[in-house]
């Protein structure tokens, strides 16, 4: 039957007991801003984002927009994701309403990807751009929240009722000869 009792770490080697370990100590992301601390605001598929805002999303984050700002044109965007001008503006200026693109001044054409909700670098670093960039919350616009309520209405039409099952049929050819 094994002991019950307390725990130490000993050396195999000489049998001494080693000192305990100290206390851990708080990392930079212990607070406030941590890569989970605010991404329940609105999830990113309930926004009813189109495939076009998506490409612009990855575009900015792959060009290293998720951890620093970036040069960001519609042009540039629009011949990554194989569409027209026209549709990359539209998306930069949807992500941007919705808060997942911030603009670094309202003139520049300058763009990071949230801090709180996509983050590519140190801690340190994150809490520098959250301090710095002081991200709002993600929140739906008018688009995600008609999605949402089609979507509703769409799940409150479909109320179950009782199952039909299907009736035996006869497997014969029926009659006699």
């Amino acid at each position: 039957m094994a002991r019950r009792g307390n725990i130490a770490l000993v050396n195999l080697d000489t049998g001494a007991v080693l000192p305990a370990p100290k206390a851990r100590t708080p990392h930079t992301m212990d607070g406030s801003y941590t890569l989970n601390a605010y991404t329940d605001d609105a999830a990113l598929y309930s926004l009813a984002l189109s495939g076009a805002e998506w490409a612009t999303i990855d575009w900015v984050r792959s060009n290293g927009g998720a951890g620093a700002a970036v040069k960001v044109t519609a042009a540039a965007v629009a011949e990554a994701i194989l569409a027209t001008e026209t549709t990359a503006k539209t998306a930069l200026a949807r992500l941007v309403k919705l808060n997942i693109l911030l603009k670094t001044s309202p003139r520049s054409q300058t763009y990071q990807l949230n801090p709180r909700r996509f983050w590519e670098g140190s801690g340190d670093a994150q809490v520098q751009a959250c301090r710095r960039l002081d991200p709002p919350p993600i929140t739906p616009d008018a688009k995600a929240v008609a999605a949402a309520k089609k979507a509703a209405e769409k799940a409150a039409a479909k109320t179950p009722g009782p199952r039909r099952t299907a009736t035996a049929r006869s497997t014969t050819n029926g009659g006699t000869r």
